[in-house]
This record gives structure tokens, C-alpha cells and sequence, in this order.
């Protein structure tokens, strides 16, 4: 059997003919492969370059199998562990046969005659057009070094070459060369014209020094000199069989920074694919220098240059000068892997200007004229893909978390996706903890920094110096983001250089990435690394921390009660991961501060994660942090508890007075919520609760005219101070004043009021005047419109845990419920709320639902249905979109 795809794909010896598609691409790619197996996932890639059905193993599997029938039986294609492999020797398949031919210059000839016509041409995907294009070039090579070999040469198929290829400098020296010499000189000069051309009006640069040697010597009539030969060296640009990904924007743009001479720097964190997009950007060009200084010191990186550029060194030569020189005859010159020979690099691109670049490195040169393309790790999509496609499974949510936690990086999704295979995708996930170990299975071809995880971190690592190393590994405790001020305040201490230029520099080295104006992170990798080498630094460095996060949560705190509300509330919020760990590792008295800083955001944001950490601080003698547990335990439903926490500590803070006549609005006890009100005094907002108190007690004991005055004077504090979530809550309990005896402009007030809380998160407020404006709309408005706002009433406090006032949202679902006739509902839902004590306003209209439900279904019905257990969430769901759908009906 001989497989044939330089030109069309035939198969000569076959027992038939392979005529499908897909089985023709299968073995395209098993024959360049030939004698090696083939990975599953790389054969499904090439055969559904735009994603793989949910079958696409087993109809591989069927591919392969129809495959074995047509070319003679099941040992032809074998399968092994590794994958899929065609065995049959290199020689059996024209593709590798020709490669290599091309090695001995006495074989060119026989090499050439393999060829007939554009190699892999219906295989227009990955990897095959990569393949192709680099064939194509080892193709225009041979033939060049066959003209240039020959005495009397012919030059029909190098010329027909550069007319297809007429930006190939080498092939037009040697074609004009041979002309030259074979007394055709008007052809010579028409041949260089031709590329001269191309080279200016498509890749925008003059053409080269050498181009330009050889007209003079031809139009002067002198013997044309026999072309240079490209250094090896620059035929290497890295070529990888697999798919590439999510990379589009990034092609385009460096494609872009490449058009004309310049200097180009792909920086990024190590594993992120800087080397692949810089090949798969210049594979398809001729004269591509590719110096690759991963294992290059700093001693030896000018003569490893030169040697790439082709630059030959005498005794006295300047190297960086003849570097410079010799740069000029390629179109682009790639230094790839720098970031441990940055100042040599830096030294030798200056002397490469009017010369394309493009350097690979973690960090910039920051060399004059350098343009920095920042390579990203992939957005979510692209990376779910990528590891699916690797792993060959379909992208899920396990997929989803694995690739956020290895940040996207390419390189550790790869090395992921080897592992997928052996453990399974939840197995993977569950493991990822221990990454470090975990990653180890990396191309067998990689060069070792790049063949586990551990290595790529330790490669970056090792780059550092010793005040860098000691930053990164106490950098390390943060759980996410942090300011330059925080890292100060956590890492700094006698022993340490200035942290701000520390993390200059490692954000430069791409240890660091920026996270939003003003904040930093570590990607996960290099913080799960970093921190396994904090050691005896570790309790030191985490007490700090703690610290630091308390003093930030009480600064953040301030900041609430004020005009800057909405930004300290974000801030909080994209604090959170920190004050977690803070918590976690905090001694006592830590833990009471931050609960005790925490109170407030807790309660408005409805957060009842923090609001917890209350509990931990009953004996530190704080108000605020048991105010925070009362609060706590009043949004779960337990009155009692919050009383008893609220009331242990004296004298009563603000914050426990708040939470105590809260316990007593809701258990209708007017009289000490009054008291408890009154003496929230102190600052502004502290008073603007208060008289908000107040005037839900008013409003809900019938007193309208002390409940409107209460509130308009809370109003006009709230106003005053600036803040919105204050003017937010005086608008409510303004609005709550005026449900009855003024529907309209109380609707008015409740709607803005839950708009502006809405601006802060203030949870708390949005949900009460939401819930206060429909239960208004259940008494005085259309039913319909109450109905569909109850839904996001109910799921807001659901969403939040405040079982208390979810409670309170539902006894008023209940009035409207039998207003629209889904008595049986209103039943259920009546029966499975806790009891609980009623202002007289509401008693009364409660009383008139249940009776009217009780005539109209008579008392066995109710009886019945109350002896039942329901779902109250669920059983008002239920009924809010059976009566809705009775309605449009």
C-alpha cells in the first residue's frame, strides 16, 4: 500500500477505494502519522473542526472499522492506548517519504517527483493546512537547492514556483541567479522585478540588500553570484498537529503589528500559548529566522542569534552589529522564549530596526519602539472547548469549573485534558486542589519546562530574585484580588524590598495580572505554587492578613453610612473572598471585629453568610457582632434567639436597639418597638432607622397622621445626609404611611424607593417596598399586576433566606388569592405559615379572606386542606401562574 497526498489523495494497493470523506481524512491524518498512533481526540478534531456531535467516538469507531474492510483487515490500522495507528512504514506514504529525500542533496531530484501537485488539497482544515503550507515550503527549498546544485538546471518548475510564491527572496536569487548565468539576463532582471514588486506592495518593506546586489552585478554584465543558502535555523518555526483555538482576534492583531517593520514583544504568563500564535502568525512566510532561547544563558544568546540569522562571525567583528545586518535578509526574525535573557535581547533588537520581530517572553524588553501585544489566557468559551476537545468529552459545567480554575492557561487545559482521559472529567475536577502534582503528563516532544504544571510555575519562578520570590509567596494568602495598599500592609515588613515596585515588576513578569483598576491578582497556579513555599512564613503572613482585612471591613463600613455607599458596597463585595479567609484564620478577637463591621451589610444586603459570623463572637463582648447574630437568627425566623443575642451585651449599641425593635414590630409589641426605636441615636442614619421604625408602628397600630409625620421627618434627615440607602428606607416608610389613604402617590414612593436601594444592593429595602407596593396593588389595584409582582417579591426573599419576611410577603398573597378566587391555595398556604402576631389593619382583612374562602368552600373543605402538608413556596408559585393563566384566558 502506498498512500499518496502530494496531489490528490489517492490510495495505490488498497484491496478498494477509499471514496468517503471522513474516511478519507482519517487516514490522511493516521498516514501522516505513519508507524505512530494518533490520539482520538486529534482524529475527532480533524474530522468536526467546528465542534464534535455527541457521538463522535463511536462514529470514529465506525470510520475505522469501514477503513480495516477497504485496506485489508484489521491490521492495517491498530488501536493501542495511545490511540489509532496506521502501520505502515515511512516509505509507504509519499508525504514522509519525500521529507525524507530532501535530506541528501543527491536524492532532491527523486524528492521533486513525488510531486504532483498541491499537497493535502481537499483537506482544507487544521491540522492538514498547516501541514500543506509547510510542504509547499520544503518543496520551493528543494528546488531552489536543485537549481543551485546543477550545472545545466531546469528551470521551468523553479520558475512557476516564484510566480506562485513571488514574495520567496531565495527562490528569486537563485532563479535570476541561474538565468544569468545561462546568458538570459533580460529574464533574470524581469524575475527580480516581479518579487521586488511583491515584496512592496504586499508585505510593505524595500526589497533586501541582496536582491538589490545582484540586479547591479546583472545589468553590469558581471557573473552573478550563486545565492545565499538559509541557515537552517530559520526553517524551524514549530509546528504542532493539533487544532488552534480561540485565537482569532490575536492572529489578526499581531498579523496586523507585522505588516511593516517593527518591533513586536507577545508577553504573558508562561503556558498561555505565546509561542503557538507566534507560529501559526508566521509559518505560512518565507524567510522566517525562528531562534528558540529556552535553554540559551545569557552567555551563549548573541552566538545562538547569529547562528539563526545566518550571521558568520569573524575575530573582530561587532556580533550585535552583523547580527543586525544579516536579521535584514529574513522577513521576520523571531526570539522566542526570552524572559531569562531580556537584556541580551534587548541589546539585540535595537540593532535589528527595519527589521519585523517578534519576541516571546514573559515580560516586555521596554526597548524603544516596542509594541506589546498582552496575550490573555482564552475567554470561557474557548477554553471549554479546548479541554473538550483534547479530553474528547462534551463541554459541561464540570469542564466549565475545571478550565476557571486552571485560569484558562492553554498549556495546563492540555495537560488537564491528558489526565480526563485516565480519571474522568468529576475526578479531575475533585483533584484539582492538588494541580501541582496532578499535571504531569505533558507532550513527550515539549521541551521539559512545558511538560507538567509544576515545571512551567517553577521555570517563572526561578527567574525571580530573592525579594521577588519572598513578595510571591506571601502574595500568596490572598484568596483573589488586592490593592497595592493591602499588599503593603500583608507583606511588607524589615526584610522587604518596596512591594509596590515588586509588583510592578512581577505584573511586567506576568506572576501578577491586573484585575480591574487599581487591584491585582495571582493566577491560581502560581498562587497554589507560591504558597506551598511559604513555610515557617505562613502564621506571620496570615495574622497580617487578617488584620489587614479587619481594619479594611471597618474603613468599608464608614463608608456606608455615607454618600459613597455604592462604591463601598462593590468594594465589599469584590472583598469577600478575603474577609472569608480573614475569618477563617482570625483569632477571637478578629473574628468579632470583622462581624462587628460586617452588620450592617450584612443586614441591608441581606447576607447572611456574614451576618453569621456573628455567632462566633457571643462572648466578645461586641454589641455590633451580636447584633449581627440577632440579626441573623431574625431572618431565619427564630424571634426568641434574636432577642436573647441582641440583649447580652450592655449598654445597647445602635445596631442591637435596631434589631431588637425589629423583633418586636414583628410580634405586633407596639410599645417596645417605640422604645427600641427612639434610642437608635447618634449618627444620622442611626436615627433615620429609627424614626422609620417609628412610623411602621404608627402606620400599622391606624395612626396615619403620626406615621406620615414620622416618616416625612425621616425623609428630610435621610436627605440631608446624602446617603442613598437612607433615603431609600424613609421613602419606604413613607410610602408604607400612605398605602391606604393615598394609593397612588404611595405607589409612587415605593417604586422609587426600591429603585434607588436597588443602585446600593440594599436587598433589605428593595424587597420591603416591592413587597409593600403589591400587597397596596392586592388591596386597591388590579389583581393581575399584584399577581405577577408577588413572583419576584417571593423569589427576592427566597433568593436571600429571609424566611421572616418572606412570611410577611405571603400572608398578603393570601388576601389576594381569595380576592381572585384560588381559595383552596390560599388555604394551603395559610395553614403551612408559622403562627404569628397581627396588627389590627392586617388581622381584620386575614379574617375577611378566610371567611370568604371558608363560605365558598365550606368548613370540611378547609378543614381538609389545612390538615395537609404543602410546599408554601412552591404551592404559591403554583397558584400565582394558574390564576394568571386564568386571567389572560
Amino acid at each position: 500500500m502506498f498512500v499518496r497526498m502530494l496531489g490528490p489523495f489517492d490510495v495505490a494497493g488498497a484491496g478498494g477505494q477509499v471514496s468517503a470523506a471522513s474516511q478519507r481524512t482519517v487516514l490522511a491524518l493516521l498516514a501522516l502519522h505513519a508507524g505512530r498512533p494518533v490520539g482520538v481526540a486529534a482524529l475527532v478534531d480533524a474530522l468536526w473542526p467546528e465542534g464534535p456531535p455527541p457521538s463522535a467516538r463511536n462514529s470514529l469507531q465506525s470510520h475505522v472499522t469501514r477503513l480495516r474492510a477497504v485496506l485489508g483487515g484489521a491490521g492495517v490500522i491498530r488501536f493501542d492506548p495511545a490511540g489509532y495507528r496506521l502501520a505502515v512504514p515511512r516509505d509507504a506514504v509519499d508525504v514522509l517519504l519525500f521529507e525524507d529525500l530532501l535530506r541528501d542533496d543527491a536524492s532532491l531530484g527523486a524528492a521533486l517527483e513525488l510531486w504532483r501537485g498541491p499537497a493535502l488539497p481537499e483537506f482544507d482544515g487544521e491540522p492538514f493546512r498547516g501541514v500543506a503550507e509547510r510542504l509547499a515550503g520544503l518543496r520551493r527549498e528543494a528546488l531552489a537547492r536543485l537549481v543551485s546544485r546543477e550545472s545545466d538546471p531546469d528551470l521551468e518548475r523553479l520558475w512557476a514556483a516564484t510566480v506562485e510564491e513571488p514574495c520567496w527572496e531565495r527562490g528569486a536569487l537563485v532563479l535570476a541567479g541561474a538565468l544569468a548565468r545561462a546568458g538570459r539576463r533580460g529574464e533574470a532582471i524581469e524575475a527580480l522585478r516581479r518579487h521586488a514588486d511583491a515584496v512592496v506592495d504586499e508585505l510593505g518593506l524595500d526589497p533586501s540588500e541582496a536582491v538589490r546586489r545582484l540586479q547591479i552585478s546583472i545589468l553590469r554584465g558581471e557573473e552573478a553570484p550563486a545565492a545565499p543558502r538559509v541557515p537552517d535555523a530559520a526553517q524551524r518555526v514549530p509546528l504542532r498537529f493539533s487544532s488552534f483555538l480561540g485565537r482569532d482576534a490575536e492572529l489578526k492583531e499581531l498579523a496586523d503589528l507585522l505588516r511593516g517593520p517593527a518591533l513586536v514583544t507577545v508577553a504573558g504568563p508562561g503556558g498561555v500559548g505565546k509561542t503557538r500564535l507566534v507560529a501559526e502568525t508566521v509559518r505560512a512566510g518565507s524567510r522566517v529566522a525562528w531562534i528558540d532561547a529556552a535553554d540559551v544563558s545569557e552567555e551563549d544568546f548573541l552566538a545562538a542569534v547569529a547562528v539563526g540569522v545566518g550571521a558568520r562571525l569573524g575575530p573582530a567583528d561587532d556580533p550585535i552589529a552583523a547580527i543586525g545586518a544579516a536579521a535584514r535578509e529574513h522577513s521576520v526574525v523571531v526570539l522566542d522564549n526570552c524572559e531569562h535573557v531580556v537584556e541580551p535581547a534587548a541589546a539585540v533588537v535595537e540593532a535589528m530596526r527595519g527589521t519585523r520581530v517578534v519576541v516571546t517572553s514573559q515580560e516586555r524588553l521596554r526597548v524603544d519602539g516596542e509594541r506589546v501585544l498582552d496575550l490573555a489566557p482564552l475567554d470561557d468559551a474557548a477554553a471549554a472547548r479546548l479541554f473538550a476537545e483534547r479530553a474528547g468529552v462534551a463541554a459541561d459545567e464540570d469542564v466549565e469549573e475545571i478550565v476557571r480554575r486552571l485560569d484558562r492557561l492553554p498549556l495546563a487545559i492540555e495537560l488537564a485534558a491528558v489526565q480526563a482521559a485516565a480519571l474522568g472529567v468529576r475526578e479531575l475536577r475533585a483533584r484539582l486542589d492538588d494541580r501541582l502534582d496532578l499535571l504531569v503528563r505533558g507532550r513527550r516532544t515539549a521541551d521539559a519546562r512545558h511538560r507538567t504544571l509544576r515545571a512551567v510555575v517553577e521555570w517563572s519562578f526561578g527567574l525571580l530574585d530573592d525579594a521577588g520570590r519572598v513578595v510571591m509567596r506571601r502574595l500568596s494568602v490572598f484568596a483573589g484580588a488586592f490593592t497595592v495598599a493591602q499588599a503593603e500592609a500583608v507583606v511588607a515588613d524589615r526584610t522587604t524590598a518596596p512591594v509596590a515596585a515588586s509588583i510592578a515588576a512581577l505584573v511586567d513578569r506576568s506572576l501578577v495580572v491586573r484585575h480591574g483598576p487599581g487591584r491585582f491578582r495571582l493566577l491560581e497556579t502560581v498562587r497554589a505554587y507560591a504558597a506551598e513555599q511559604l513555610g515557617d512564613d505562613r502564621p506571620a503572613t496570615e495574622r497580617r492578613h487578617a488584620t489587614e482585612m479587619a481594619a479594611a471591613a471597618r474603613r468599608l463600613d464608614r463608608r456606608l453610612r455615607g454618600q459613597d455607599q455604592a462604591a463601598a458596597v462593590r468594594e465589599i463585595d469584590a472583598l469577600l473572598p478575603e474577609l472569608r479567609l480573614a475569618f477563617a484564620r482570625g483569632d477571637r478577637r478578629t473574628r468579632a471585629e470583622l462581624a462587628a463591621a460586617m452588620y450592617r451589610y450584612g443586614y441591608r444586603c441581606q447576607q447572611y453568610e456574614v451576618l453569621a459570623w456573628g455567632h462566633a463572637a457571643v462572648e466578645s463582648g461586641m454589641s455590633d457582632a451580636l447584633a449581627a447574630a440577632a440579626t441573623h437568627a431574625w431572618g431565619r425566623g427564630n424571634l426568641a434567639e434574636a432577642q436573647a443575642l441582641a440583649s447580652r451585651v450592655e449598654p445597647l449599641g445602635a445596631a442591637a436597639h435596631e434589631v431588637l425593635g425589629d423583633v418586636a414590630l414583628v410580634q405586633c409589641d407596639p410599645e417596645t418597638a417605640r422604645r427600641h426605636y427612639r434610642a437608635m441615636d447618634g449618627e444620622p442614619v442611626h436615627r433615620v432607622s429609627g424614626l422609620v421604625g417609628e412610623a411602621l408602628v404608627a402606620a400599622w397600630s391606624g395612626d396615619v397622621a403620626a406615621a406620615e409625620a414620622l416618616a416625612t421627618a425621616a425623609l428630610d434627615l435621610a436627605t440631608s445626609t446624602g446617603n442613598p440607602s437612607a433615603r431609600a428606607e424613609a421613602l419606604y416608610g413613607l410610602g408604607e404611611a400612605l398605602g391606604d389613604t393615598d394609593p397612588p402617590r404611595a405607589l409612587d414612593l415605593l417604586t422609587e424607593a426600591a429603585a434607588l436601594a436597588a443602585t446600593v444592593d440594599d436587598r433589605l429595602f428593595r424587597g420591603a417596598a416591592e413587597t409593600a407596593a403589591v400587597a397596596i396593588r392586592s388591596r386597591h389595584g388590579d389583581p393581575a399586576a399584584a399577581l405577577a409582582s408577588f413572583r419576584e417579591v417571593l423569589n427576592l426573599w427566597r433568593a436571600v433566606g429571609n424566611d421572616t419576611l418572606q412570611a410577611a410577603a405571603l400572608r398578603n398573597l393570601i388576601v389576594l388569592l381569595v380576592r381572585v378566587g384560588a381559595d383552596e391555595t390560599a388555604v394551603l398556604v395559610d395553614a403551612a405559615l408559622p403562627p404569628a402576631g397581627l396588627y389590627p389593619a392586617e388581622a381584620a382583612r386575614l379574617d375577611r379572606a378566610r371567611a370568604a374562602a371558608t363560605e365558598r368552600l365550606g368548613p370540611e373543605r378547609v378543614a381538609e386542606l389545612r390538615g395537609r402538608k404543602a410546599h408554601v413556596h412552591d404551592e404559591a408559585s403554583r397558584a400565582i401562574d394558574a390564576a394568571l393563566s386564568r386571567m389572560a384566558g
